[in-house]
């Protein structure tokens, strides 16, 4: 049962008074009065262990647009900043000067399969006249090798068209990911060359975190990777955004120099509320205890660093124990040794307490007292 802090001062407070009014009795000296203290039992549940490690968001795809040919952009498809899909335009550089070209690489094959045709025609009148000896062999493949050539040629010019399709493709630049574009760094007007970047798009939904945890969390993760746990939580340090995800990666080394493995979650970010480079923690669970005890950390008290507890046994007398504690969770702190699951634990009052102190609930204390009043205030108006 919950008591109210000032019910219990005020029990304090009472004890004292009547303390002080039998003091001034005429009797020999008075026996220490009952100790109000509020109590409560450990809780025994399933304790999760969890790290905190610093991350950092990160775009699962992040894509520079460079431009595969020269030329001046004519149209820019996007504004700064804008969501886009994949597939969508975002510069169109100006496709004249391909196209052109794609029309010269279809005249030249047009020339060729001219020379090809007459090479041909050529072997086909002459092959009859070199079986009789009417022309030399030495002229026939000569004719031969020629029709090679202009097959060589007519693949060559075929290939060169490829190329000229190709590149005019090339003048029209689409998003290769649905994401967002940042700022763009060249306008319509402008020529641009392979060399630059125009813009960058990043995939914004899911995003990764990468963290670097300690090597002895190194199986803990692999179980979690296999299992697709999805509960470790990365958080902005405010607490102002908050999503859960899975371990998608665990790099193959372990940092000689800090002994930590890089690792990454994945998490999801549909409502586009956190973007790529934002700082976060990670909360991991590693393990998780079974059965552990635990109390509120309120009933703790540390002498030359060694943490205790009081207790009361049946009989409502106080007793100091030495005990281990263990990671935070449960009921508040978890305690690996030196406390009892069934034992009763102070957790207000210790301030007075001696070993071997009566106790007793603070509304008993002050149900008491109150009732001593009332009576003396019943003889008194007699």
């Amino acid at each position: 049962m919950t008591i109210k802090n000032t019910g219990f001062i005020a029990a304090i407070m009472l004890v004292s008074a009547v303390s002080s009014a039998c003091s001034r009795a005429p009797q020999g000296p008075a026996a220490m009065p009952p100790s109000p203290v509020r109590t409560v039992k450990p809780t025994v549940s399933d304790v999760p262990i969890h790290r905190e490690y610093p991350g950092m968001t990160m775009s699962v795809r992040t894509v520079d647009i460079i431009p595969r040919v020269s030329g001046w952009i004519d149209t820019q498809g996007f504004t700064n900043g804008q969501a886009v899909n994949e597939g969508q335009m975002l510069y169109v550089i100006d496709p004249r000067p391909y196209r052109v070209m794609v029309e010269k690489a279809k005249a030249d094959i047009a020339v060729v399969e001219a020379e090809l045709k007459n090479a041909s025609d050529k072997v086909v009148r002459n092959r009859p006249l070199v079986e009789v000896s009417a022309i030399s062999q030495e002229a026939f493949d000569q004719m031969l090798a020629n029709q090679r050539t202009a097959e060589a040629n007519l693949d060559a010019k075929h290939a060169a068209l490829d190329e000229a399709n190709l590149n005019l493709s090339f003048t029209r630049i689409a998003s290769p990911v649905t994401g967002q574009v940042s700022a763009t760094n060249k306008y319509a007007g402008t020529s641009v060359t392979p060399q630059e970047t125009l813009v960058t798009v990043r995939q914004m939904d899911p995003l990764w975190v990468e963290f670097e945890p300690t090597d002895s969390d190194i199986p803990a993760l692999r179980r979690m990777q296999l299992a697709g746990d999805g509960t470790t939580q990365a958080a902005l340090p405010s607490g102002t955004w908050k999503r859960s995800g899975k371990v998608v990666f665990i790099d193959n080394s372990v940092n000689r120099e800090t002994s930590t493995i890089r690792t990454r979650i994945e998490v999801p970010n549909a409502d586009l509320v956190m973007a790529p480079g934002a700082y976060v923690t990670v909360k991991l669970q590693v393990d998780e205890l079974k059965n552990a005890v635990s109390i509120p950390e309120n009933a703790l008290t540390y002498q030359t660093a060694a943490a205790t507890v009081w207790v009361v046994d049946a009989e409502g007398k106080a007793h100091q124990k030495v005990v281990t504690t263990g990671p935070r969770g449960g009921a508040g702190i978890v305690i690996a040794d030196g406390l009892g699951a069934d034992e009763t634990v102070v957790i207000e009052g210790m301030q007075k307490l001696r070993d071997g102190t009566q106790t007793v609930p603070p509304e008993v204390m002050l149900q008491a007292v109150e009732a001593k009043i009332e009576k003396r205030m019943g003889k008194a108006a007699e």
